[in-house]
């Protein structure tokens, strides 16, 4: 759910899969399988990625858990 909404916010921004990969080392592949739920994202990846988007961790955090609550 993390995931899906990192997805959501770099769709919204007009970023690219591809410059997350090359910002934080990830493969393309792994950004994609990541994004899309077919991978787990580990703490270290979200943290680079949160760094690239310069966007603090707890933001994600706190949607997945509204959305589970709504």
């Amino acid at each position: 759910m993390i995931a899906e909404q990192i997805r959501k916010y770099i769709e919204e921004k007009g970023i690219k899969q591809t410059a997350i990969a090359n910002a934080t080392g990830m493969s393309k592949v792994a950004v994609s399988e990541t994004l899309n739920g077919n991978r787990t994202l580990t703490a270290e990846e979200m943290k680079r990625i949160c760094l690239f988007l310069e966007v603090p961790c707890e933001r994600f955090f706190v949607e997945a858990n509204e959305k589970i609550v709504a």
